[in-house]
C-alpha cells in the first residue's frame, strides 16, 4: 500500500469533482505525461489508476494534487513548500508528490520549474490542456489544491497560497493515512481459465465455451481481520435481458473469514451461450464482510471490484493486421511438411505472407516475399512437379508469376505482362507434371500456360488481346485427357481454348466478363457458367450455345458455385445489390430467392458480396449453410430451415462485423485438427480468421475459392434425374406436361436430363404414352 501526495495544476471545462466524490474509471485511466521527474523515476506516463489498490495488485495510495500555472506569482511562491511536503514524507513508502503544471513557457518550462526546488523536486506533470485542473480546480483558482483518499475519492478541496501550507497538507495527509491503517482493505483478483474439455485451448473465449473462473481475495488491511466474506457477481450492464450470454453455475460466493495479510481462494466455472453478445462484458464482484474496529466495534465492508470477460469469434493471433488490403483468398495447407497447417496469402502491398495456425509470421530468408507490385489474384496450391513438396504458383502485378515450396522460390516467370488473375493448375500435355494456366491484363494480352522449369506448354503463349481480370477454369471437354480452358474476358467475351491453344468458340455477353467462369460437369455434358457486368449470369453448353441466362438487374463479380442438395444442384452467386441467387441448371430461380433480409418489415439488401458464396455444414445438422463477406464489413452465415433450402435465418452471432470492409473470398477449413471449421477472410485491412465452436460434418461441399486449391473452377455431380420433372424445379405440375408436349411436337436438342425425366415409362421412347403417364400422375397430386 501507499500514500501518494500529488500536486497537479489543471484548467476548468466540465463541473469539477466536490469533497466525497468518487473519481469515474475514465478519469482514473486517463493518462498524464511527466514532463520532470525525481531521480530514478522510469515511468514518464501516469494515471491515477496506478496508485488505486482496486487495480493494481492491492497496492493502496492517498493523493494530494495542487493545481498551478507557470505565470502564478503565488504558485512560484509554493515551490520550496512543495519541497518541504516532499522531504517530510521521503521515506513515507505511501507518499509521493507531483506537480501538475499548466501553460509550459508562459515564461517557465517544465524544466525550469523543476529546477526552482531545492529539496524534495517533487514530479511534475505536463498540464497542457488543463486535464487535471479541469478534474480538480476550486474556483478556477490557481493555485488549487485537491486530495484523494485510498478508496479513490475526493477527500479535501482548498484555493490560494498560505505559509501554513505544509503543516495543514501534513495534517490532513496523516488523517488519510490514518483512516486508510483503520479501514478494512480487501483486495481481489482472478483468473480465468478455458476449460479445456470442451475446448480448442488457444486461450480465447469464444461463444459455446465453458471456462472456469478462480476468485482470490487478500485482507491487505493493516489490522483488522476480515469476517463472514461473501461476494456476488453483478453485470455492469444486464444483457441477460436479450440473451442470456454468460452463465455462472454460482454467483453467490462464500470465501469464510480472512486474516490480515492472508487470502482466501473459490473456483466457479460459467459457460458462454452461443448467441451470445460479442465483444467485452464487464461485471462487477460485489464484496461484503464483517470486521470488529479498533475501538471494538462491530461493522460492515461492501466493497466492488470490477473484472471483465471478452467474448470473441477470433482464433488465437487473429485479426493479422496487414496494413493493406487482401484480395488474396488464402491457403490452408501444410506447407512446411511439420504437420501443422500453415496459411498462405498475398496482399496489395506485393507481399506473400505465411503464418502459423497462432497467426504468427513465418520469418525466413524467403518470407515475406516481396513481389514488387500488387497481388489481386489468390495462389494455387498442388504438388507440381510430383515431388514430396507442396507448391505454391501466385501471380503479381510485377508481371511475373512465382512458385514456391518449402525450400525456397522454385519459379520466377516473367510474363511481360500485368498479371492479377488468380492461377489455375491443371494438365494440358502429356507429361505427369501439373502446368499453370493464368491469363493476363495489359494490352495485347495472352494466355499462358507454362511448365514447372519455366517452359512454355506448346500452342502457348495465346495471344488473345482481350484483358482477362479474373483467373481461368480448367476442363476435359474433348475428352482427350488433358484439359482445355475458358476464361471470360473485358471484351465482353467467354472464351473456350483447347488444349493446344486452339480457340474452341467465343461467346459473347452484353459487357465485361468480371466474374471467374466454372464447369459444371454431370458425367455426361459440361455447361460453363460466368455473370457479367450487364447482370446477367449465362449458362454455355460445350459447343459454345447459350443454355440460359438470367438476369439479375445488376452487375455480376462473384464467381458462381454449386450446392449439390441432392435432388438437385443449386447455382449460386451474388449482384452488386447484395442479393443472393440460386437458379437450377435450366436458368430458373429457386423459390425463397433472391435472398433478403427483413427486419420490422423493412427490407434490408446485403452490401456487394465480396468474392464467392461457400457453403459448409458447420453445425452437422445435415444441412449446408450458406456463408460469404460483403463490402461492408460484415460476415454472413445462413441456416435454411429444412432440406429445400427456400428460407433461411441467420447463425448464432452472425452477421459478425469486422473493423474492414471483406475483400477476398472466404476459406472454410479445420485448420488447427480440432473437429470443428474456422474461416478465413481477407479484408481491406487485415486477414480474419473465426473460430466456429461446433463439431462440422465430413461432408464435401464447396468452401474453397474456385472450388479447390489447384483453382480449377470444376464441379462434377451424377445427375439424378427426377423422372417427370422435365423443367427441373422440383415440382411436378402443368409446366412439366407443356414441357414434355413441346419436346413431342418438335424434338430439339434436349440435355441428357431432360431426356430422362421425359422417359416416363422407361421404354426408351419418349412418346404420346409418357404425356399420358406425367398426365395422370399430375392430376393424382393435385
Amino acid at each position: 500500500m501507499k500514500i501518494i501526495i500529488m500536486f497537479l495544476f489543471m484548467a476548468n471545462c466540465f463541473s469539477a469533482y466536490n469533497v466525497g466524490d468518487a473519481i469515474s474509471n475514465n478519469h482514473l485511466n486517463q493518462e498524464f505525461e511527466l514532463c520532470y521527474s525525481i531521480p530514478g523515476t522510469s515511468d514518464n506516463v501516469i494515471k491515477l489508476n496506478d496508485y488505486n489498490g482496486n487495480v493494481n495488485g492491492g497496492d493502496y495510495h492517498v493523493l494530494v494534487i495542487d493545481m498551478s500555472a507557470t505565470w502564478c506569482g503565488p504558485c512560484q511562491s509554493l515551490i520550496p513548500l512543495f519541497d518541504d511536503l516532499q522531504q517530510v514524507y521521503s521515506n513515507n513508502q505511501y507518499v509521493e508528490l507531483f506537480v501538475a503544471l499548466s501553460d509550459l513557457n508562459q515564461p517557465y518550462s517544465c524544466t525550469q520549474w523543476g529546477n526552482m526546488g531545492d529539496n524534495g523536486i517533487p514530479n511534475i506533470i505536463d498540464d497542457t490542456g488543463y486535464p487535471v485542473f479541469n478534474m480538480f480546480n476550486t474556483g478556477s483558482a490557481f493555485p488549487s489544491l485537491v486530495m484523494i483518499d485510498h478508496n479513490m475519492k475526493v477527500y479535501y478541496k482548498e484555493a490560494g497560497y498560505y505559509n501554513t501550507f505544509v503543516q495543514d497538507a501534513s495534517e490532513i495527509i496523516d488523517e488519510m493515512l490514518s483512516n486508510m491503517e483503520n479501514s478494512l482493505i480487501l483486495y481481489s483478483d482472478f483468473n480465468f481459465n478455458i476449460d479445456e474439455l470442451s475446448d480448442d485451448g488457444d486461450g480465447i473465449l469464444n461463444p459455446d465455451e465453458s471456462f472456469n473462473l478462480e476468485f482470490s481475495i487478500n485482507n491487505n488491511s493493516f489490522y483488522l481481520d476480515a469476517l463472514n466474506v461473501t461476494a456476488v457477481i453483478e453485470s455492469e450492464i444486464d444483457f441477460a435481458e436479450n440473451y442470456n450470454d454468460i452463465i455462472f453455475n454460482n454467483s453467490n460466493i462464500v470465501f469464510g473469514n480472512i486474516e490480515v495479510d492472508q487470502s482466501s481462494t473459490v473456483s466457479i466455472s460459467g459457460f458462454v451461450n452461443g448467441d451470445v453478445y460479442l465483444g467485452t462484458h464487464n461485471f462487477n464482484l460485489i464484496i461484503a464482510a464483517e470486521y470488529i474496529d479498533l475501538d471494538g466495534n462491530y461493522s460492515e465492508s461492501i466493497t466492488t471490484y470490477p473484472f471483465s470477460l471478452d467474448i470473441s469469434l477470433n482464433q488465437l493471433g487473429f485479426p493479422y493486421d496487414t496494413n493493406s488490403e487482401v484480395k488474396s483468398s488464402p491457403l490452408v495447407i501444410d506447407f512446411n511438411n511439420n504437420g501443422n497447417n500453415e496459411i498462405i496469402f498475398g496482399d496489395y502491398v506485393g507481399l506473400v505472407h505465411v503464418l502459423d495456425y497462432n497467426g504468427n509470421p513465418i520469418q525466413s530468408d524467403l518470407f515475406p516475399y516481396d513481389t514488387g507490385n500488387q497481388i489481386w489474384g489468390s495462389p494455387a496450391s498442388g504438388y507440381i512437379d510430383g515431388d514430396d513438396n507442396m507448391d505454391i504458383a501466385i501471380s503479381s502485378k510485377s508481371k511475373h508469376l512465382y512458385v514456391f515450396d518449402s525450400n525456397g522460390l522454385k519459379l520466377d516467370y516473367n510474363a511481360n505482362q500485368y498479371l492479377i488473375g488468380t492461377p489455375a493448375l491443371g494438365n494440358l500435355d502429356d507429361d505427369d507434371d501439373l502446368e499453370i494456366v493464368f491469363g493476363s491484363y495489359s494490352n495485347d494480352a495472352k494466355i499462358f500456360a507454362i511448365n514447372i522449369d519455366g517452359t512454355d506448354v506448346d500452342g502457348f503463349p495465346l495471344l488473345l488481346d482481350e484483358k482477362m481480370q479474373k483467373g481461368v477454369a480448367l476442363s476435359d471437354f474433348d475428352g482427350n485427357g488433358k484439359d482445355d480452358i475458358v476464361v471470360g474476358t473485358d471484351d465482353d467475351n467467354i472464351i473456350l481454348i483447347d488444349d493446344n491453344g486452339n480457340i474452341n468458340f467465343s461467346f459473347q455477353t452484353g459487357d465485361k466478363v468480371r466474374s471467374a467462369p466454372i464447369v459444371v460437369d454431370n458425367g455426361n455434358e459440361k455447361m460453363i457458367i460466368a455473370g457479367s457486368k450487364d447482370g446477367m449470369l449465362y449458362g454455355i453448353n460445350s459447343l459454345g450455345e447459350m443454355v440460359f441466362s438470367f438476369d439479375s438487374y445488376s452487375p455480376i463479380y462473384t464467381s458462381p458455385t454449386i450446392l449439390d442438395t441432392g435432388f438437385g444442384i443449386m447455382i449460386f452467386f451474388g449482384n452488386n445489390e447484395g442479393k443472393i441467387y440460386a437458379i437450377n441448371p435450366n436458368g430458373n430461380l429457386y423459390d425463397g430467392f433472391p435472398i433478403e433480409l427483413m427486419e420490422q418489415n423493412v427490407l434490408l439488401p446485403f452490401n456487394a458480396v465480396s468474392g464467392s458464396i461457400l457453403f459448409e455444414d458447420i453445425d452437422n445438422d445435415g444441412l449446408a449453410e450458406i456463408i460469404f463477406g460483403d463490402e461492408g464489413s460484415d460476415m454472413h452465415i445462413l441456416k435454411s430451415t429444412d432440406n429445400s433450402y427456400s428460407s433461411f435465418y441467420y447463425y448464432n452471432n452472425m452477421p459478425y462485423s469486422d473493423t474492414f470492409a471483406y475483400s477476398s473470398s472466404l476459406n472454410i477449413q479445420d485448420m488447427d485438427n480440432d473437429g470443428d471449421v474456422e474461416i478465413f477472410g481477407g479484408t481491406e485491412g487485415d486477414l480474419i480468421v473465426i473460430d466456429i465452436k461446433e463439431p462440422s460434418s465430413n461432408d464435401e461441399y464447396w468452401n474453397i475459392y474456385r472450388g479447390d486449391y489447384h483453382r480449377r473452377g470444376e464441379f462434377f455431380y451424377e445427375s439424378s434425374c427426377a423422372v417427370g420433372d422435365i423443367n427441373n424445379d422440383g415440382i411436378l405440375n402443368i409446366l412439366d406436361i407443356v414441357s414434355l408436349v413441346n419436346i413431342i411436337i418438335d424434338t430439339p436438342d434436349i440435355s441428357d436430363l431432360e431426356s430422362c425425366a421425359s422417359d416416363m415409362n422407361s421404354d426408351g421412347v419418349i412418346d404420346i404414352l409418357d404425356i399420358v403417364t406425367l398426365v395422370n400422375i399430375v392430376m393424382s397430386e393435385n
